[in-house]
């Protein structure tokens, strides 16, 4: 091999060199750019954090119940302020219709026409299924920033249709946290969640979510759906569909009382 180089001319020589070099570089970039002691995880679920949340917002949504056996639909308004205060009312089917939910700091209240009554729903009833659904009473409560439950760090890089995201590890801060670790797969760049996998303590996988379909709202990138599904349950999603979404808009302060709640 020595005696081959020696015999090519020198400017053939040169040239050999500098290609030799450049591929060399090019091959070892991407090994350098993946190297996860480069990217501060914490700062990457603010930043998803501050993409998703807002002062007050209100979202016109449908809840798309598929038990396995039949697909039903919820309507419902909620309107949200911070991470503490949420107030829902149904508008459909005609069974639900009317009824409403109250989430205020560490409590939540729901009231049914049916029975012109409200509840406090709260110790096992948190854990509970939510309208039929793959959310709990309890998800609802759990409704917090990740950036102030968990603290978080790369675990490595996936691809997705072609996509590659930063498999981001969350361990809760908080050990009465419901989820007390989660993935989360995570665009760096767009700092847009893809996917999500919910741990219980023991390690046990509790739930899958996919969020779908981000647009453009304002200077915030917000998904269509989110899709849930109940890994103890066989079968079923649940999927949260945002047909209006407003952030930083004026909410009545009835909406977040008790009175709220009355027929």
């Amino acid at each position: 091999m020595l005696n081959t180089i020696s015999k090519i001319p020198a400017q053939w020589k040169k040239t050999l060199f500098i290609l030799t070099f450049s591929f060399g570089a090019f091959f070892s970039w991407p090994v350098f750019f993946i190297s996860a002691e480069e990217i501060d995880a914490n700062a990457l679920v603010r930043a998803v954090d501050e993409n998703l949340w807002a002062t007050t917002k209100f979202i016109a949504g449908r809840l798309i119940i598929d038990n396995g056996r039949r697909v039903r639909t919820l309507k419902m308004d909620t309107w949200m302020q911070g991470v503490t205060r949420s107030y829902s009312v149904y508008k459909s089917p005609a069974r639900e219709k009317g009824t409403k939910m109250l989430k205020r700091d560490s409590k939540l209240w729901m009231y049914t026409p049916r029975t012109d009554r409200k509840l406090l729903i709260a110790g096992h009833l948190l854990r509970q299924s939510m309208m039929g659904s793959d959310l709990s009473y309890e998800d609802m409560m759990e409704d917090k920033k990740l950036s102030k439950a968990y603290n978080a760090m790369v675990d490595r890089r996936e691809t997705i249709e072609g996509k590659e995201y930063l498999v981001l590890h969350l361990i809760a801060n908080d050990k009465t946290t419901t989820y007390q670790s989660r993935l989360g797969w995570v665009d760096p760049e767009k700092k847009i969640v893809r996917k999500e996998e919910l741990y219980a303590k023991s390690g046990k996988l509790l739930k899958k979510v996919d969020y779908l379909d981000y647009r453009k709202i304002g200077n915030r990138l917000f998904p269509k759906k989110v899709i849930f599904r109940d890994t103890l349950k066989t079968n079923t999603q649940t999927t949260y569909v945002f047909d209006e979404i407003q952030f930083d808009v004026d909410i009545p302060k009835k909406y977040f009382s008790q009175s709220i709640l009355k027929r």
